[in-house]
């Protein structure tokens, strides 16, 4: 499972090897400054919005990749029965505009990056 990671003004979603090959993607990293919101998500795998643009999709088992739509980009990576952390993010300071990344304690997670981003 992914590991969200925060390293001073930063925060990086670490993917395993299996996760990169799945999302087509490396590790994504976002200035804490740009978080704009974080909560959690119950049921991950019905949050992407629009075309998956590269990524891997089994509809009800797993999504992992890229989705767009109407200009905005997401980073999902999540599987059936997992939990995710929500993070959204501020127009253009990245590559992405919101990440859904499951985490085995999104509470924890997202407790932990609200701190970090001081919201």
């Amino acid at each position: 499972m992914a590991k969200l990671v925060i390293n001073g003004d930063r925060l990086t979603v670490t993917l395993t090897a299996w996760e990169k090959t799945k999302a087509v993607h490396g590790d994504v990293t976002v200035p804490l400054d740009a978080v704009r919101e974080v909560t959690v998500v119950e049921h991950p795998l019905d949050a992407p919005k629009g075309l998956r643009f590269p990524g891997t999709s089994v509809p009800g088992v797993t999504k992992a990749g890229t989705w767009v739509s109407n200009g905005e980009r997401q980073f999902v990576l999540a599987s059936r029965g997992d939990r995710a952390v929500h993070i959204a993010l501020a127009d253009g300071r990245g590559d992405f505009d919101e990440l859904i990344v499951a985490t085995e304690n999104p509470e924890a997670e997202m407790a932990a990056i609200r701190a970090a981003a001081n919201l």
